[in-house]
């Protein structure tokens, strides 16, 4: 069965002074090791730099077990820049680096439990120190394995990220048990089983947006023109607002579409691979749009809450979906208005979205099937299966299957 890991920051009632001596005494040892890996030709291999740096590291003022992981840390960064063939002309450095305390059932490091969390720091161990969390936190406390932490001091404010594990059962269906995911800006998603589906739409979303684009927009004009502190105050109090709200919008968004999919019985979603939208040539309101569509992090989403419950999320090649018919597979850009999609050859009228969903379903489908899950491909006039390799745009403007949509 496939392991899924997942990572949960939480916030530490922890004495910002002892998690920042924590930091600097970590990020001194990282330093020290880092220049004796180097001055040994650039040593990667953790046991051997363990031999010569073990005291280095200690001498910072960390324990055993946390000098060992400072040593491992450092000789992975060595491991990953021979790995990319960098060659290395002075050491590498270290800036603030979080703490990686050991966690797991003998939590020699950090463990946490329902009175609190007890972990170790340069000023001596703490423990039964509160703690706030995300909703599922209590979940993954109950029924996900608790592994490795780390340590972050912040601005006055102590974080500390867990990981948690799981083993997860692949669910088995039939080949047509998929889910096609349409993404968009005026609708920021819509999905389809073949015979139901559902839609959210982003006119509400959009609004908030513009409203946070203008009013930065206003302020730095205002703070170009005659600066002052009020507005530096206020612009810094907005940065990352729009963000905040975006990701959000789109956890609420991936959430429903796995439900969606749940209650269809459909353990695999398809959804449009959109590597190179921003490449493209278009108008600069549009390019303003595009920029600030947050496609990448939906599909990210949607992956990460999938991989929980034994679904997978596969990528289609978009050319031709939102202007191919779903029911006879004609394709021409005459095809789409706006919301409203009607085929020119055979009629079929339908929302343009729910359209695009129902072909992104259809080479779902297709998809499995040259990956030999379910026998192979079909064959037909208008039918290709897709190659996992493809970019976006690769195509015709033929689409991969011509079948009724109900």
């Amino acid at each position: 069965m496939p392991e899924v890991v997942r990572t949960v920051k939480l916030k530490v009632d922890l004495p910002y002074d002892a998690a920042r001596r924590t930091v600097e005494a970590w990020t001194r040892a990282c330093n020290a090791v880092s220049k004796i890996a180097f001055e040994n030709g650039g040593l990667s291999n953790a046991i051997r730099l363990q031999q010569l740096t073990y005291s280095e590291a200690k001498a910072s003022g960390l324990s055993a077990q946390v000098a060992v992981s400072c040593i491992r840390h450092v000789a992975s960064k060595y491991a990953a820049a021979r790995s990319s063939k960098h060659t290395l002309k002075a050491p590498v450095v270290f800036q603030r680096q979080a703490v990686i305390l050991q966690g797991g059932k003998r939590g020699r490091d950090v463990s946490l439990r329902e009175s609190g969390l007890s972990i170790w720091t340069v000023a001596g161990r703490f423990k039964a120190v509160p703690f706030s969390g995300p909703p599922g936190l209590q979940e993954k406390m109950d029924s996900w394995i608790f592994g490795d932490g780390r340590l972050f001091a912040v601005k006055g404010v102590v974080f500390l990220t867990l990981s948690f594990k799981k083993e997860v059962e692949e669910r088995t269906a039939p080949h047509d048990a998929v889910v096609g995911v349409d993404r968009g800006i005026n609708v920021l998603a819509c999905a389809t089983d073949g015979k139901r589906h559902w839609m959210r739409k982003g006119g509400h979303t959009k609004h908030v947006r513009d409203r946070y684009l203008h009013v930065r927009s206003s302020l730095q004009r205002g703070k170009a023109e005659q600066p002052t502190r009020s507005k530096a105050r206020l612009l810094k109090r907005l940065s990352g607002r729009e963000a905040r709200f975006m990701r959000a919008v789109n956890h609420e968004v991936s959430k429903s579409i796995i439900t969606f999919a749940e209650s269809a019985g459909c353990p695999i979603i398809a959804v449009e691979q959109l590597d190179g939208v921003r490449k493209g040539r278009l108008r600069k309101p549009q390019r303003r749009e595009v920029q600030r569509w947050a496609y990448g992090q939906l599909a990210f989403f949607i992956g990460y809450k999938a991989a929980e419950r034994g679904m997978i999320v596969i990528e289609v090649d978009p050319k031709g979906t939102s202007k191919g018919c779903s029911r006879c597979g004609h394709a021409e850009a005459a095809n789409r208005k706006r919301h409203a999609f009607e085929c020119r050859a055979c009629g079929h009228k339908l929302h343009s979205d729910l359209n695009a969903a129902h072909n992104i379903r259809l080479r779902g489908i297709l998809a499995r099937q040259a990956l030999g899950q379910d026998g192979p491909p079909s064959c037909g006039p208008e039918v290709r299966p897709v190659d996992p390799g493809w970019k976006p745009g690769e195509g015709t403007d033929k689409l991969l299957a011509s079948a009724g949509s109900s």
